[in-house]
């Protein structure tokens, strides 16, 4: 149907105790409405959700009937009945099988308040204007029970949270001489620090992820071959190691290696050597 798109701000009573019943019952579904006016002259509206609309024919009014969301086609002279089409069933869902026609008492569904009857009256003639406010979806006391409900839930989880970290401090507290014991007894000895073997690493790219490695076995036998050859002649003039002990659980290599302008730094703990950088040398005396 031809529609003029003339959008109106306000809704039918009817319309409002429609949205908010939506919206009490689907608060993150995006119910909405829009009226506007057709080009034969009569207001009609049309139900949205998320933007997009139920039917693509406008309704007289939406009411709520049982518990469902009915789109008015017709009304009586009287404004008593009317007949029109389920949009929404009883549990907020999408009406999209039953195109059924059903007759609805207008007496029995939800208002906003009294002003119903009235605009029923002008919707049946063909009037072009609403005079009922625009939703405003208020709060149910069922909803600021949900509220309330979840504000101590998140209390509660907040407390158990502050229990486990203080327990879990306290337990590292604990097992803080262990720990040091441990690292102490498996630290790595100055000895199986191989400068050469670890610059061939970082020079193919071991450090590097696992995207950015040679992924096939000739690429791989290039880039050991490549990481070789730059090991070699970076180091023929001469490099210097330096070895520092941190308490005793961990030692730090660096290797400066005065061609290639850079200082490599390894860690050692717990059995292993790990590198974890570089830097430009600024100059030769650095």
């Amino acid at each position: 149907k031809a529609k003029n798109r003339t959008t109106m701000t306000n809704l039918s009573p009817r319309t409002v105790a429609a949205l908010t019943h939506l919206r009490r019952l689907k608060p993150l579904d995006g119910y909405a409405a829009e009226s506007y006016v057709s080009l034969s002259g009569k207001p009609l509206v049309q139900l949205k959700r998320r933007n997009v609309p139920l039917k693509d024919e406008g309704f007289l009014d939406l009411v709520v009937h049982n518990s469902r969301v009915i789109g008015i086609q017709i009304l009586t002279s009287s404004g008593n009945v009317g007949r029109g089409l389920i949009l929404v069933n009883e549990d907020g869902s999408p009406c999209a099988t039953d195109d059924s026609p059903i007759t609805v008492n207008m007496a029995d569904v939800g208002t906003t308040n009294s002003a119903a009857a009235s605009f029923t009256r002008r919707s049946s003639s063909g009037a072009a204007a609403y005079n009922a406010p625009p939703p405003t979806n208020p709060l149910s006391n069922i909803d600021n029970e949900n509220i309330l409900q979840y504000g101590i839930m998140g209390l509660l989880a907040l407390v158990v949270l502050k229990i486990l970290v203080n327990a879990l401090s306290s337990l590292a507290f604990l097992l803080l001489p262990l720990l040091y014991f441990y690292a102490s007894a498996n630290l790595p000895s100055i000895e199986s620090f191989d400068a050469k073997k670890e610059l061939k690493r970082v020079m193919r790219g071991a450090h590097l992820p696992e995207d950015q490695q040679p992924k096939g076995w000739v690429e791989q036998k290039i880039n050991r071959l490549a990481a070789s050859i730059s090991t070699e002649l970076a180091t023929s003039l001469g490099y210097e190691v330096r070895v520092t002990d941190y308490l005793g659980v961990a030692r730090l290599s660096a290797v400066k290696v005065p061609v290639a302008g850079s200082e490599f730094y390894w860690i050692g703990i717990m059995n292993r050597w790990q590198y974890i950088g570089q830097r430009e040398l600024r100059s030769n005396n650095d």
